[in-house]
């Protein structure tokens, strides 16, 4: 997605910058809950920048470890979406007082694609083509070499039953989705339309490339005047509830961009249009969770994990000794184990998007549903799966390249673009085709994960990926160039 930064629209409180608001919004926490973190040590405001990834990482896990977890989790959301300021040519009110002001939905255009509607689905992997009916021997190989969960492996599964049941197809027609980000190189909206779904397109790009595909069915709506989600939040909101007409909407949030703290802007305003939007409607909400973040590790890889510490390779064991590894994977609190997985490099910002206005987000979504404010708890299902390390285009840091030529010493799988679209769009489908999957329980919710290996491996993910980056600078030297 371009970039959307602008002088105007949804911003961050006045005075913080997305690392000044993360630690304030934590350290909020801290003190409304303070017996759940009555062992936390949150950095002061100056070492914060520098520590956050730990930071979050331990906070992380004293949260889910505790039984107010989506209490805490609730009340982070409530707060950033409270000071959350909408800006206009200067004049700047509260985001939630812009939001409840109504305005007109936008002229929106219809297009009937014409291609067949129905989904094969398939996903393309190591040169190999993998239909419906061998999904079980691609989750098997991950599961095998350690890439995936159990849960994911069981959704992937599913649908190869729900495949054969069904003629080998998945048929949407019928359903509508809104998809925000739409251009996004891993926004699953060709998935959709492809299985004959209804899609509102959201997105500053205009829609011409899925246009032209003929190979596209479904029927495709585009408003150009509700097209920019941190300028025109409340336009998008009735545009989406007038697209609806009543029924039951499936909404994604894919957008991104980099730079001015648009991650997060732009994660949290996606949230706070669908929290205004009419309950009634809204059927699911799905994301993806990055797997640079502070993930719960799932039990068979933790396992995985420690015993790949026990009988390291003798290089990586040196490594260990002379100081280079010594980093666990996970920090441990009373039984529950968080990823190290933060990349510092990837910016504060964009860790706080990850956390608050994902992870987060997606747990109130599936516990206590859109209203805030509300004592009443009416869930949605959530679709919220952590997606693997892909060579998309943010990822093209010299360093992130050298990174994943080194990446196969230490065993972590980089996936492809087109391979994490189709996997992680079918992993979507999974959770809203199968009325099992929104039952879920809350420890449950994030236990489909395609990591590519790195909640496996015994070390911290920073450190590992500055050893890649030697390894892969020695395999392909050009890119040292690209750093300087």
């Amino acid at each position: 997605m371009r970039d959307q930064n602008t002088n105007d629209g949804v911003m961050l409180p006045a005075g913080y910058t997305g690392s000044g608001f993360f630690h304030h919004i934590l350290a909020e926490a801290t003190t409304k809950f303070p017996k759940v973190f009555s062992s936390y040590s949150l950095p002061n405001t100056k070492k914060f920048k520098g520590q956050y990834g730990e930071a979050v990482v331990q906070f992380e896990a004293m949260r889910a470890s505790s039984e107010q977890r989506s209490e805490i989790a609730k009340y982070i959301v409530s707060r950033t979406h409270n000071q959350l300021m909408f800006k206009n040519q200067g004049d700047a009110i509260k985001f939630k007082d812009y939001m409840a002001d109504t305005c007109q939905p936008a002229p929106m255009k219809k297009f009937s694609l014409s291609g067949q509607k129905g989904l094969k689905p398939a996903i393309p992997f190591r040169k190999q083509i993998y239909q419906a009916n061998s999904f079980k021997s691609l989750s098997d190989l991950l599961l095998k070499e350690h890439k995936i969960t159990k849960s994911a492996a069981k959704a992937l599964n599913w649908i190869e039953k729900y495949c054969e049941q069904h003629d080998g197809m998945i048929d949407l027609r019928g359903q509508k989705f809104v998809i925000m980000g739409a251009s996004a190189e891993l926004a699953p909206t060709k998935l959709l339309l492809a299985a004959g779904a209804s899609v509102l397109w959201i997105d500053i790009q205009s829609p011409e490339s899925i246009l032209s595909d003929h190979c596209l069915g479904g029927e495709l709506t585009f408003a150009e005047e509700a097209s920019n989600i941190l300028l025109q939040p409340k336009k998008i909101k009735t545009t989406i509830e007038a697209f609806s007409e009543g029924d039951p909407l499936h909404i994604g949030m894919f957008a991104y961009a980099a730079g001015a703290s648009q991650e997060w802007r732009l994660t949290a305003t996606m949230n706070g249009i669908i929290r205004n939007l009419n309950p009634e409607i809204v059927k699911s909400v799905s994301m993806f969770i990055s797997p640079t973040s502070a993930a719960v590790i799932q039990k068979e890889d933790l396992h995985t994990a420690k015993k790949l510490n026990q009988q390291p390779p003798a290089w990586q064991k040196l490594l260990k000794n002379i100081g280079q590894l010594q980093q666990q994977i996970s920090f441990e609190w009373q039984g529950t184990s968080v990823a190290r997985g933060i990349v510092p490099l990837q910016g504060v910002s964009y860790q706080a998007a990850q956390y608050v206005s994902k992870t987060l987000a997606a747990e109130v979504f599936a516990t206590h549903g859109l209203n805030l404010t509300s004592t009443v708890p009416k869930p949605i299902a959530i679709s919220a799966n952590v997606a693997g390390i892909t060579k998309t285009r943010s990822l093209r840091h010299p360093v992130f390249q050298a990174a994943f030529r080194g990446a196969t010493s230490f065993g972590v799988e980089i996936f492809e673009v087109p391979t994490t679209r189709a996997l992680s769009g079918i992993l979507i489908l999974h959770d809203i085709l199968n009325p099992v999957a929104a039952e879920r329980k809350t420890h449950e919710l994030f236990s489909n994960q395609v990591h590519g290996g790195i909640y496996t491996r015994p070390y911290a993910l920073d450190p590992m990926i500055r050893i890649a980056t030697i390894m892969g600078l020695a395999q392909q030297p050009k890119l040292l160039l690209k750093m300087l």
